[in-house]
């Protein structure tokens, strides 16, 4: 499963265009209601809207022969957040995985996830870390077992570990949709809750894009892959 694109909303789109763009030095197009950022495969959509509750999180996943040295850099360009002393977090069991996290537009919990299913992926050439995609995004929900089998059955896509009350991801380890209970605290913070406002998600899979769109509830709407566009 690739996420192909995300769509949020800000209220600030130029404190958003400066951070990607400036800090990140990601590829970035600023327009009159939205900014586009490519990272990647993938393409971030920020959409100007209203201030809402809580936090977005994206994870974008890079080669793990390049974490070390993005480590480095963000450490010189953003506070990198810490969990047990550490600012380099272990994934959990199953993900063979390590991240950095910060804050981001909005107070976004942006990662940098480096998975030892990628390998077989080289470093990017140059000094600026360039992710591969973006990895994850969180959804949020009052019910996250229910919200976990709309889109199982919609996209015929597997769950992944851990399953939790709270904390149930689905997908695999090119893209995860991070699926958590609107009340928990998002990890590895220690006080901030999950967004409340719009999202959007479009994922690829061998079979079929789908577009998830989460308002109040979770609504899926899904095309053949044959009818893909980027």
């Amino acid at each position: 499963m690739k996420i192909r694109e995300v769509v949020v909303t800000s209220h600030n789109l130029d404190a958003a265009a400066t951070f990607y763009r400036d800090v990140l030095k990601m590829p970035v197009e600023k327009e009159p209601a939205r900014v586009l950022v490519t990272i990647g495969r993938s393409r971030l959509v920020i959409a100007r809207g209203e201030q809402f509750d809580g936090v977005h999180h994206l994870a974008f996943g890079i080669s793990p022969h390049a974490f070390d040295h993005a480590h480095a850099w963000l450490k010189s360009r953003v506070a990198l957040i810490r969990a047990g002393g550490d600012d380099v977090i272990i994934g959990p069991a199953g993900w063979d995985s390590e991240s950095v996290y910060f804050l981001g537009p909005d107070d976004t919990l942006l990662e940098f996830i480096a998975r030892q299913a990628d390998a077989g992926v080289p470093a990017a050439d140059g000094d600026v870390p360039r992710p591969v995609s973006i990895s994850e995004i969180g959804i949020s929900v009052p019910d996250t077992s229910a919200a976990v089998g709309v889109v199982t059955a919609a996209t015929g896509l597997p769950t992944f570990p851990p399953q939790e009350r709270d904390f149930a991801p689905v997908g695999d380890h090119d893209g995860l949709l991070i699926i958590v209970d609107q009340d928990r605290v998002w990890f590895p913070t220690q006080v901030l809750h999950p967004a409340h406002g719009s999202l959007t998600v479009r994922i690829e899979t061998p079979d079929q894009l789908a577009d998830i769109v989460i308002t109040e509830k979770v609504t899926i709407s899904t095309a053949p892959a044959d009818s893909r566009t980027r």
